[in-house]
């Protein structure tokens, strides 16, 4: 299956290539700042989730930190999200979007999907970027796990396409997907150490949050780009695990109902 997929991709690839920048220029015609708004939406997200819990409610990390800035702490948890939250909301319209094309011409579908994701893909790097900028402005050291960031990003990545793939094909024949997506993802945000620190939940009530695929996401960036621990060989298991679980159970749902898009769209 695997090996298949690879080598789809490699004869796919400029198609995917063309994808990509037809779904850039589209999101952003007609627009005054046309691209900007690529970069300037999670940014405005990022400052406001920044104000309100650093300044207005002015959450603290504990010593068990060493000092470390709370906002730091904090956008480091939602880079991650924020590339996680847009590929999925996308990559579920990513069929429905794109119905004309799917209708009039025959190629991979599942590549229109992929396409959102390395969309997605560009900002989360960019805003890596910024993340350190901000490392240097904050002077706050680089760790040397950033060695383990390539791999970080080919399983996160994995995980969201496995998921878009399972969504978007379903989304075809259930409209009532987007629509629940975006309450469930809401909720996932809250039950996922973003915003807040772990250690301030009671010990007994941790494991519930542990069992979240998206806890160990999270927490695996920070430790990678923040030397807040060592990199986790247990936690990056269980990201494989449930990668492979998605991308494997996306596939199979996808080819099974892919026969019926253009009818249904």
């Amino acid at each position: 299956m695997f090996r298949n997929l690879i080598n789809s991709l490699r004869e796919n690839k400029y198609l995917i290539k063309n994808m990509i920048i037809r779904d850039i220029k589209q999101r952003y015609t007609g627009s005054a700042l046309g691209i900007i708004w690529f970069f300037l939406q999670p940014l405005a997200t990022i400052l406001i989730y920044t104000f309100v819990f650093s300044f207005v409610l002015k959450s603290k990390l504990g010593p068990e930190y060493g000092g470390l800035s709370f906002s730091i702490w904090l956008i480091c948890g939602l880079v991650p999200w924020m590339y996680f939250n847009e590929v999925i909301v996308r990559g579920t319209n990513a069929l429905i979007d794109n119905a004309s094309l799917i209708k009039k011409t025959i190629f991979n579908t599942k590549w229109t999907v992929f396409s959102y994701l390395l969309s997605g893909m560009f900002s989360f790097f960019v805003f890596i970027l910024i993340v350190f900028i901000l490392f240097i402005f904050f002077q706050v050291p680089l760790s040397w796990n950033l060695v383990f960031l390539p791999l970080y990003i080919i399983v996160l990545s994995m995980f969201m396409f496995g998921i878009s793939l399972l969504l978007s094909s379903l989304n075809v024949y259930l409209r009532d997907i987007n629509q629940f997506l975006s309450v469930f993802l809401n909720v996932w945000f809250y039950l996922t150490p973003i915003v807040y620190p772990i250690n301030i939940i009671p010990e007994k009530f941790r494991f519930y949050l542990e069992i979240n695929p998206l806890y160990h996401f999270i927490q695996n960036f920070r430790n990678i780009m923040l030397s807040t621990g060592d990199f986790n060989i247990s936690s990056f298991l269980y990201m494989l695990t449930f990668s492979i679980i998605s991308l494997v159970m996306g596939l199979k749902v996808f080819n099974k109902l892919k026969d019926g898009f253009a009818d249904v769209l």
